[in-house]
């Protein structure tokens, strides 16, 4: 009943609107059976008309406020396969309207876009009530019992790949095949294997039928996780609990212990056996995983310390070398005062705009938003900012112009820039309040 009484509601609202003769977003429009708003350019001659799971080829273009966001000019067009509208009159419902040939424009509020296919909780101001435009053509539709018999087609062929290749390694009496099919090519090492529960460091290359690299850590970083959880496949998994610790083995996952008839993704297509190389470094029970991890922790708290040690050290060098007398807040910001401002002082909840100069404590330029062409706006206290700025901000009106002299802890903390700003890097801002709002 709400569902109804909301769907007259809005009829009579549009009927109200109409009436008073204002102009809407859905002015010039049609609404559709389905509940599409659209306006055709032109009529193609075909009677053909898309349904659900039929693919449609289409040119699209894409516009707010007359600002083209999006568009296939120059490309190649767009296949869409049809499914069911994620709201009352978006794209697909637009689509299921149109013959083969037809030019038109479909009006789509930019709150449902934003709310429903994009997932927004709060809508920007700025889209709140306005339109999104798409100008649609569509070339051509493939009926879905088209693209199902092409489909079954394609992994009736790849099946037959995928045996072709298998069944020299079954054949070869070199091999060893398990129960489940796994086939193992060699194996060296003769050391503890993994039991359920317990821990293995190991590398690895997959290799596709082809020969292509699916995936790779050697030279990357080993892979870590406790033997038991679920990791690539289910004849990956077994493979981790063949190899000994310090061992290597190669070996052949069939696809029905691989990704089967799904692939993965546009990676790899369905029925695509694996060749794998997988060397195990380690396996550990959970009594020397859980020592091992406690001596990385208590390397990395050191390392920490020392990096917090040496950053109260070139705060402290710093604020010698430039002769600051001024006291650091609670905080252990250094805010400096440049140039006074006008007007009252920015507070807690105020939009502003500043305008700031980044560098590390060496004084080298990092970030400028002068370079931007316009200030940098933000809400003080909705954490958008660096803690640094907003608590600077907060002492400042129009106008005025501050260095900070700013702690890790307010600005990127333990994050890891590379060379030029290592974790625990203090910061020099030079920050300017361009407006209150």
């Amino acid at each position: 009943m709400k569902r109804v009484f909301n769907a007259v509601a809005a009829f009579l609202l549009l009927l109200v609107m109409a009436s008073c003769g204002e102009d809407t977003i859905y002015s010039g429009f049609k609404k559709m059976e389905n509940g599409a708003y659209m306006k055709f350019y032109s009529k193609g001659d075909s009677e053909v008309m898309p349904r659900l799971r039929d693919e449609a080829t289409i040119q699209m273009a894409q516009y707010f406020n007359d600002s083209l966001l999006f568009t296939t000019a120059g490309d190649e067009p767009m296949r869409i396969v049809l499914t069911e509208a994620d709201f009352e009159g978006d794209v697909m419902d637009g689509l299921l309207m149109m013959h083969v040939g037809d030019s038109a424009r479909l009006m789509v509020p930019a709150d449902s876009v934003l709310a429903i296919s994009m997932g927004m909780e709060e809508i920007p101001e700025e889209y709140a009530g306005k339109a999104i435009y798409y100008d649609l053509k569509l070339l051509s539709v493939k009926p879905f019992e088209t693209r199902d018999a092409e489909r079954k087609a394609l992994l009736d062929s790849l099946k037959v790949v995928e045996e072709s290749f298998l069944v020299p390694f079954r054949d070869d009496p070199k091999n060893t095949m398990t129960e489940s099919g796994l086939i193992v090519l060699e194996k060296t090492g003769k050391g503890k294997v993994a039991e359920l529960g317990e821990y293995v460091n190991f590398d690895f290359t997959m290799c596709d039928h082809k020969g292509d690299t699916v995936m790779n850590s050697f030279g990357v970083e080993p892979v870590e996780i406790q033997y038991g959880e679920e990791f690539i496949s289910k004849g990956f998994h077994e493979a981790l609990g063949m190899v000994p610790g310090g061992g290597e083995m190669r070996f052949v996952i069939p696809s029905s212990l691989a990704f089967d008839s799904v692939g993965y993704e546009q990676f790899i297509l369905p029925y695509t056996p694996m060749v794998v190389r997988l060397k195990m470094n380690s396996v550990m029970d959970k009594a020397t995983y859980d020592k091992r991890q406690m001596a990385k922790a208590a390397e990395k708290e050191a390392e920490k310390n020392r990096l917090m040690d040496l950053e109260g050290k070139s705060i402290a060098d710093y604020i010698k070398t430039h002769g600051i007398t001024e006291a650091p807040t609670e905080s252990g910001l250094y805010i400096l005062n440049q140039e006074e401002g006008l007007g009252n002082v920015a507070q807690w909840g105020d939009e502003v705009t500043v305008h700031f100069i980044i560098k590390n404590i060496k004084d080298e330029q990092l970030e400028s938003s002068y370079d931007y062409g316009e200030p940098i706006p933000f809400k003080i206290g909705e954490g958008k900012m660096f803690p640094a700025i907003e608590e600077a901000v907060m002492t400042m009106s129009k106008g005025g112009k501050v260095t900070l002299v700013t702690p890790s802890a307010l600005a990127f903390g333990e994050a890891d820039l590379g060379e030029i700003l290592p974790p625990y890097s203090p910061l020099v801002i030079e920050l300017e309040l361009v407006e209150i709002k």
